[in-house]
């Protein structure tokens, strides 16, 4: 397994239910990736900022960690976890 730190913006299409905020699809150099499942989450904090990780799987074998950041609204592909 190969880790890449990435730490790009992306677009995310995302679920908030019940006071919890799940990604359902996000847009990553030019192409949407479909989130087929959440492995985990965790919270951590920047400065002021409250940033939400997710570490979820779409299509293959590879692991993105995704970030939203509570303060500034946006989200970040942080890493990747390359499994092929």
């Amino acid at each position: 397994m190969r880790v890449e730190e990435i730490g790009e913006t992306i677009e995310v299409i995302a679920l908030f239910h019940s006071g919890k905020l799940a990604p359902l699809k996000f847009r990553w150099r030019e192409r949407v990736y479909r989130v087929n499942r959440i492995h985990g989450g965790w919270t951590t904090e920047e400065g002021a900022a409250r940033l939400q990780h997710y570490a979820v799987a779409a299509d293959g074998p590879d692991v993105y960690e995704l970030s939203y950041n509570e303060r500034g609204h946006d989200w970040k592909i942080e890493k990747v976890s390359l499994n092929g």
